[in-house]
């Protein structure tokens, strides 16, 4: 979204864009994926016990010395490779890697931390950033207790692609994609990957007798999408799915309800188009404290459980007042040209 934004605003730039942990460490990015997407799955309280935890954080960092050291040869080869006049990073591991090979082998490049939460865990933290870019004041405070230097801090969002200032009718996308443009909208989404209980909620609230209709976006979970595709013939109101898409704004324009996880990406796109937002079950951890800080704000609604979001939803339905401040209260708090501040700021940086 970054990338996209600068290339909006100045084609001239060059960017190149890497999987920082795939390209440092190929050989371990899959067991720490696998190993990460099973914890969370299956056990993830033990997740939000080690999240963020200074002993943890402790323990881990003479291990992390190591693997910077092995990670800093190919790093040094793409330094050499690219010549970058600034380096970004929207994930923290990679972000201290670059940090630590910046102090260590005293380089005069810029970096600017990105930081896709509503709250910064303790990994952000390192004295060779020169620029940390967060969603909300919040996060600024946080950064500020933990010792960062205020000048380094600008609000300016979490990254959302610049088309979700692209504004679209109900009527626009109901023609284009089939939809009835009279029937309330839930939008159903579980990130890119399609995670979380999207089978099970819809079923929940396919009882809900209240005429709607339902999109659920399954991303690349083909398991998903093939449920939906045996079954599309058997659901008493219509049902409207797809797989990894790049048009989540027109959906998102078009419904009136987001049930979805608590990543700071897509509750930000949600935010954007001032949609009722219900997130459920959220990953203890990071998604937990998104979710706290929008609950705060009386921006989202949090459903424990996918029988919590059946009511929720049926209650939101059957009054209009409070799903209007939902709405409301999202759009108060988002900032949808976040990649294009964020971009005018990296580009500024290379004067």
């Amino acid at each position: 979204n970054i990338s996209e934004a600068i290339k909006f605003i100045d084609p001239e730039v060059k960017t190149l864009n890497i999987n920082g942990f795939g390209y440092l460490y190929p050989r371990s990015e899959k067991l720490v994926d696998f190993f990460y997407t099973a914890t969370i799955k299956r056990i993830p309280r033990l997740w939000g016990k080690i999240y963020d935890r200074d002993s943890i954080i402790k323990a881990i960092s003479p291990l992390k010395k190591i693997s910077n050291t092995v990670g800093f040869n190919k790093f040094s080869h793409l330094l050499k490779d690219f010549k970058p006049a600034v380096i970004v990073a929207t994930q923290a591991f990679p972000c201290g890697i670059a940090a630590d090979f910046k102090k260590m082998r005293r380089l005069n490049i810029p970096i600017f931390a990105i930081v896709t939460d509503y709250y910064p865990h303790r990994f952000w933290i390192n004295s060779s950033i020169d620029n940390y870019i967060v969603a909300c004041k919040e996060a600024k405070d946080v950064l500020i207790a933990e010792g960062v230097d205020k000048e380094k801090i600008k609000v300016l969002g979490i990254p959302i692609s610049h088309k979700f200032l692209e504004t679209y009718t109900k009527e626009e996308v109901a023609s284009e994609l089939g939809f009835n443009s009279e029937l309330p909208s839930i939008l159903i989404m579980g990130g890119g990957l399609g995670l979380g209980p999207i089978k099970d909620t819809f079923l929940k609230i396919n009882k809900i007798d209240y005429p709607f209709q339902v999109i659920v976006v399954c991303g690349r979970n083909k398991l998903l999408y093939n449920w939906f595709a045996r079954r599309k013939n058997k659901f008493k109101r219509p049902v409207f799915y797809f797989g990894y898409i790049n048009f989540v704004n027109k959906l998102m324009d078009f419904s009136d309800i987001i049930i979805t996880k608590g990543g700071g990406i897509t509750v930000s796109e949600a935010l954007s188009k001032s949609m009722a937002i219900i997130v459920i079950n959220p990953i203890p951890g990071q998604e937990e404290r998104n979710v706290n800080y929008l609950l705060d704000k009386k921006a989202i609604v949090k459903a424990d459980n996918i029988h919590e979001v059946k009511d929720i939803v049926k209650g939101l339905l059957n009054n209009p007042g409070g799903l209007i401040s939902l709405k409301e209260a999202a759009h108060d708090i988002s900032i949808r040209d976040s990649s294009l501040r964020i971009a005018y700021s990296i580009i500024n940086c290379l004067g």
